[in-house]
C-alpha cells in the first residue's frame, strides 16, 4: 500500500539489529473534516537504543488494510516517529497492531474515537499503559510534565516493593473496593472481574448509559488487564452485579467512555452517585 507525507523526530543513523520494544504511543483516527490526509500513527522507542522499524507495518482490522512504514527509518533512543497516512485508511473504531519486518506483534491497540476535532488518543506517560483523549500532541511528548515510571524499591525485610505511578487510580468512600483482573467484556460499560481463583463480580459503571453496543473500546483498554473497582457508594447494585467506577491499568475507564462519546451520561444518577461531584462527570453535565 502506498504510504505518503512520512515524517520524522529525533531519526537517527544508528540502529539495534532486532526490535526493542516500541510501541504505538498516539494516533489520530478521526481527524476535524476530511479525514483523508489527516489520520496519522506516532511510533514511540522507550527504550536505551536505537531501533530500526524499517518495514514495520501497522495493520488495521475494520479495513483490513497493511500500510508498511519504508525501509531504512531509524528511531532514536526516547525518540518519536510520526507515520503520516496517504489517504483513509483507519476506521473510527478500529484495533491497529504494530508489526515488526517478520511479522511478529509489536503492539497493539483498540481505539474509538467519533469526535471529528483535533483531539487523539494518546499514551500517557510516553510509553505507558494508561491512554487518554486529548489535544493531539503530535511528533510531541503527550505530557512530560507528569511523566512518572512504577519502580522497585528494597524494603526494610529485604523484599522488593512497587512504587505505582501518581496518576494510579485509588478508592474513596467507604463501599468496597477490589482488584482483579478484567476476564469478560460485555458491552461497553459492563464487564466482567476476576478476583482470586474464582470470584467474578460483574460490574456496571456509574454515570454511564450505552448508547450502542459496540465494546472494542472497553476490550482494547481493559480485557486481561488488572483493574482497580471503587463501588458507589450511593448505588452499590444488586446481586452479583456492582456499580462503580474502573480503573484499568490506572485509566478512569467511565471517564474515558464518556470523553470519546462512546457512551452517553446516565443524568438519573447524577442526583445519586456517589461520583457525580467530581470534575469528569460535572463536565459531562452532573
Amino acid at each position: 500500500m502506498a504510504v505518503g507525507g512520512l515524517g520524522g523526530i529525533g531519526l537517527m543513523s544508528m540502529a539495534s539489529a532486532q526490535p526493542a520494544g516500541v510501541k504505538i504511543n498516539e494516533v489520530e483516527l478521526n481527524p476535524r473534516g476530511r479525514d483523508a490526509g489527516g489520520e496519522w500513527v506516532e511510533i514511540y522507542n522507550p527504550t536505551s537504543a536505537d531501533v530500526n522499524i524499517g518495514d514495520y507495518k501497522i495493520k488495521t482490522s475494520y479495513r483490513s488494510t497493511t500500510i508498511t512504514i519504508p525501509a531504512g527509518i531509524v528511531v532514536g533512543a526516547g525518540q518519536l516517529y510520526v507515520l503520516a497516512i496517504e489517504g483513509e485508511k483507519l476506521s473510527n473504531g478500529d484495533l491497529l497492531t504494530l508489526a515488526d519486518g517478520v511479522d511478529q506483534t509489536v503492539d497493539k491497540i483498540a481505539l474509538v474515537d467519533r469526535s471529528d476535532s483535533s483531539l487523539t488518543w494518546q499514551r500517557l506517560p510516553d510509553g505507558g499503559s494508561a491512554w487518554r483523549f486529548l489535544e493531539g500532541t503530535k511528533g510531541i511528548a503527550n505530557d512530560p510534565a507528569t511523566f512518572q515510571i512504577a519502580k522497585s524499591t528494597p524494603a526494610n525485610n529485604g523484599s522488593v516493593t512497587t512504587t505505582k505511578p501518581a496518576n494510579a487510580g485509588q478508592c474513596v468512600g467507604s463501599a468496597l473496593c477490589i482488584e482483579g483482573r478484567v476476564t469478560r467484556v460485555v458491552d461497553a460499560d459492563t464487564l466482567w472481574v476476576t478476583v482470586g481463583a474464582n470470584n467474578h463480580k460483574v460490574v456496571d459503571l456509574s454515570l454511564t448509559k450505552t448508547t450502542r453496543n459496540d465494546k472494542l473500546f472497553t476490550q482494547g483498554l481493559c480485557l486481561g488487564s488488572n483493574a482497580l473497582v471503587d463501588q458507589d457508594d450511593k448505588q452499590p447494585g444488586k446481586g452479583k452485579s456492582i456499580m462503580g467506577v474502573v480503573y484499568c491499568a490506572s485509566t478512569n475507564l467511565n471517564q474515558q467512555l464518556l470523553d470519546s462519546g462512546h457512551v452517553a451520561l446516565a443524568p438519573r444518577q447524577c442526583a445519586t452517585s456517589e461520583f457525580a461531584s467530581q470534575d469528569w462527570a460535572k463536565r459531562h453535565g452532573c
